[in-house]
């Protein structure tokens, strides 16, 4: 996969991860940035819209598009006790989440961080083949350099 590839895929997790939350605060919902979701927050996830934290549904039942993490392409129900993962889609129910992990512990962070050091990491194999070119393309210039001397002045003799 090229750089360009893995680039636009990582950006692609990224925007799973939804700007925005509800958060549950003495019976009021309120609105936050979804960076400052701290463990142990009540967050309420509605109808249609993206789970913004890791967490265990502690309220309410749905079901819930894990097509991005699972490739699943029929929704999975969830229910209290049932664990959501931020960036998924809740498809049709009212549910209250609570946060499990940090932003930089959720299953779709350990995601990105996989994908961004597989695309910094030389496979085993090109290692090898960049080990193995550097020994044999000096070996075989050299001996071309070799043979065409050696023809040059057989040439030479010879005439």
């Amino acid at each position: 996969m090229s750089k360009a590839k893995t680039s636009s895929a990582i950006k692609a997790l990224l925007n799973l991860k939804p700007a925005t939350a509800i958060l549950l605060r003495d019976g009021v919902e309120v609105e936050i940035d979804s960076d400052e979701i701290s463990i142990g927050d009540h967050l309420v996830v509605k109808p249609g819209s993206s789970i913004p934290m890791d967490g265990i549904v502690v309220e309410g039942h749905s079901s819930v598009d894990e097509a991005m993490l699972t490739g699943e392409s029929m929704p999975v129900d969830k229910t209290v006790g049932d664990n959501v993962v931020m960036g998924t889609m809740n498809i049709n129910g009212r549910m209250i989440v609570e946060a499990t992990v940090s932003n930089e512990d959720t299953a779709l962070a350990k995601i990105v961080k996989l994908v961004e050091n597989a695309q910094n990491e030389k496979a085993p194999i090109s290692k090898m083949v960049d080990k193995v070119s550097g020994i044999f393309v000096p070996i075989v210039i050299g001996i071309a350099i070799i043979s065409g001397v050696f023809w040059y002045f057989y040439s030479v003799m010879l005439n």
